[in-house]
């Protein structure tokens, strides 16, 4: 079913509406004659629409001369009348096959390049390495020399330990096994130190594992602060220095605040819709420009892009669509349903990922101020987050 309907909508569809006392014979003569109809439906009495592929369009002149009926033509969908808008347009089609012949040859070079494997070594210095050694985005694959380039990269970057490069068509993925390293609390263990805080906050948990903890649950921290210094007191012997180590969890908050206006304007899209193609060379692109400048589009790309002798290329497909902009007054409830929705996706986007073994424990949201204008509001996210981290003592 996927490939027939992929098939329908490159080869492009149509919705018809035919008018008549004997609809009813015409989709039975339809069905007699092979002629493919689905998404039958009845508008009123005498009035059918029903979709059917275009090659099979032309078949219906004769059924409608024999049952009567009027036909007409509600939509048109597919590649086909896509590409047939664009047939004066001789530039674009030009453009189109100038990019099928660049996409067959593209296939003899390497387009993408993947990295897995490596945890502590940059990715970036992975990638420039082995473009000195000679795989990088664009290499031709002929007389590609894998081995020549994996014993390159190991020389290059000596905390690798083995490297493997498979290619599949255009893709390369390079397997990284990295040299095992010291982990960074096998190094506090030979370093004497502090676990000092980076956040503000009230502390929730302090668990010291070695040192001692210099505040206590319950208590307001300041960034920078000490949490756990590395020192073992005792009443009997003298007080020893320790490497510190240990669990610290802060009560924070972090703040989402914006302004909202009563009085907005929404988009209200129209049925009209155009298509143009572009080209670019090194991230400047032009497209074939015949819109009108008084009406208002949202613009939607798909685009592919090759590296062509140090050039980076790309071929575009664009989609116009219309739009007029239609005021609209929105209601308190409205503006807060809104704002809860934008908060929640700041706070997962933009600080969820950054903090450390966190857990939101209490939302809460504030009007700060409020006009016939505007409202501005503030929602406050208390989070309890892991804390923390190991300062050598000079």
């Amino acid at each position: 079913m996927e490939l027939e309907e992929g098939i329908k909508r490159i080869n492009g569809t149509i919705e018809v509406q035919i008018e008549g006392f004997f609809t009813e014979r015409f989709i039975n003569l339809c069905k007699i004659n092979n002629i493919k109809i689905w998404n039958i439906k009845n508008i009123l009495n005498g009035m059918v629409r029903f979709n059917i592929a275009i090659k099979d369009f032309k078949s219906l002149k004769k059924i409608a001369k024999k049952t009567k009926c009027k036909v007409k033509i509600i939509s048109k969908k597919g590649m086909y009348f896509k590409w047939f808008k664009l047939r004066k347009r001789k530039l674009a089609l030009i453009l189109l096959l100038g990019f099928l012949v660049i996409s067959v040859l593209s296939t003899k070079f390497v387009w993408k390049i993947d990295i897995v494997g490596n945890t502590y070594i940059a990715t970036e210095d992975i990638y420039n390495a082995l473009e000195e050694a000679g795989l990088y985005v664009g290499r031709n694959k002929f007389n590609l020399k894998t081995k020549k380039i994996i014993n390159s990269l190991r020389v290059t970057i000596s905390d690798i330990a083995w490297v493997g490069i498979d290619i599949d068509g255009t893709h390369a993925v390079v397997n990284i096994v990295e040299k095992t390293k010291l982990p960074e609390e096998s190094i506090r263990n030979t370093a004497i130190g502090d676990i000092v805080s980076n956040k503000s906050g009230i502390i929730q948990k302090i668990v010291a594992e070695n040192g001692t903890p210099i505040l206590s649950v319950g208590d307001y921290v300041e960034e920078g602060r000490i949490l756990i210094e590395g020192k073992v007191y005792s009443e009997f012997l003298e007080t020893k220095d320790v490497p510190a180590q240990g669990e610290v969890y802060l009560k924070t908050n972090y703040e989402f605040k914006k302004d909202y206006e009563y009085n907005i304007q929404e988009k209200e899209y129209t049925d009209k819709v155009k298509y143009s193609i572009g080209v670019g060379i090194n991230d400047k692109e032009n497209y074939i420009n015949y819109l009108d400048k008084s009406l208002k589009y949202d613009i939607i790309k798909s685009s592919s892009d090759i590296n062509l002798f140090g050039n980076n290329i790309s071929f575009s497909f664009y989609t116009f669509k219309i739009y007029n902009l239609k005021d609209r007054v929105c209601s308190k409830d409205e503006i807060i349903s809104t704002a809860n929705v934008e908060a929640e996706e700041y706070f997962n986007s933009e600080i969820l990922p950054s903090l450390k073994e966190a857990k939101v424990i209490n939302k809460e949201l504030f009007i700060d101020s409020e006009d016939d204008k505007k409202v501005t509001i503030r929602i406050v996210f208390d989070v309890v987050e892991k804390v923390g981290y190991f300062k050598e003592r000079n």
